[in-house]
């Protein structure tokens, strides 16, 4: 892990060089002279890179002619290479220095988030239509029928799919928008629906139900704020909400109890990382 992250800072370290580089390069146009049509064509053909790392270095040098700013947030860490390629576009306008700032730090969602209102959308209607997708079968590729909805949601209707994907995240770990939509319907149906409801079936199995008592699993949860517990050496905390399980401290099958104080919330990887801690590999706790 040392090496590792002094690898990463060497990287980082060297990126702005290389971005400052290039910039300075595109904009002499120098590369024509040697035989290159274009910064482009010399990133891929002698510098080996992807098209796509090309172009997001050439966006970031552009932009940092005009910035030289993005440089040190580069170099820093406070600016990642997407980050600043994603910016590239509006380096130009008078609230830029303002905007990189805001930009520092920022996951790619909240960056997109930052981006979008500088460049909006018309609103469409929502759409809803039949379609053919080819699927692979046992025989070769076939035709299957599909359903394709289209429409703008809200920020708030993202952030509760995403909070679904979350919770389904045990039954459902592909985290598909169809299968994920498609428990959230079935349950509400079952629910509120008094005609019965639609045989929609079911998209993964029905787990058996857990033992402890309801009201110990909420405490247990709202103490540890809905998030895995695990604390590594180095006393970070892993914090994840994904696929969450209620992990004895002292195993059931030494005793532990299902109790609000021998339960904690642990992700998976961390609960299997326990089970191995405790009991050794190939163990289950149970």
């Amino acid at each position: 892990m040392s090496r590792l992250e002094e690898f990463v800072q060497e990287e980082r370290e060297r990126l702005p060089w290389f971005i400052a580089c290039l910039g300075e390069l595109d904009r002499r146009k120098a590369l024509e002279t040697r035989g290159y049509s274009s910064t482009f064509d010399y990133c891929v053909r002698r510098l080996g890179l992807s098209e796509d790392e090309a172009c997001r270095r050439i966006q970031a040098a552009r932009a940092a002619v005009s910035r030289p700013q993005l440089l040190p947030a580069l170099a820093e860490g406070r600016l990642s290479l997407t980050a600043v390629s994603r910016i590239a576009p509006y380096v130009r306008r008078p609230d830029a220095p303002a905007l990189i700032a805001r930009a520092e730090g920022k996951s790619s969602r909240e960056l997109e988030a930052i981006l979008a209102p500088l460049n909006p959308v018309p609103v469409k209607r929502d759409t809803v239509r039949a379609v053919a997708v080819t699927a692979p079968g046992p025989d070769g590729a076939r035709a299957e029928a599909r359903v394709e909805f289209a429409f703008q949601g809200s920020p708030a209707l993202r952030a509760a799919i995403d909070r679904v994907k979350e919770l389904l995240a045990h039954k459902l770990p592909l985290g598909g928008l169809n299968d994920v939509l498609l428990e959230v319907i079935r349950d509400y149906l079952v629910r509120n629906d008094p005609q019965g409801t639609l045989k929609l079936g079911r998209t993964a199995p029905v787990r058996g139900a857990s033992s402890i008592a309801a009201a110990v699993r909420r405490t247990v949860w709202a103490r540890d704020g809905g998030r895995c517990v695990f604390v590594g050496p180095d006393g970070i905390r892993c914090q994840s909400r994904r696929v969450l399980e209620f992990d004895h401290r002292e195993p059931r099958s030494r005793g532990g109890k299902d109790s609000v104080e021998n339960l904690r919330l642990l992700c998976r990887p961390h609960n299997d990382t326990e089970r191995r801690r405790i009991l050794g590999e190939g163990t289950l706790i149970h």
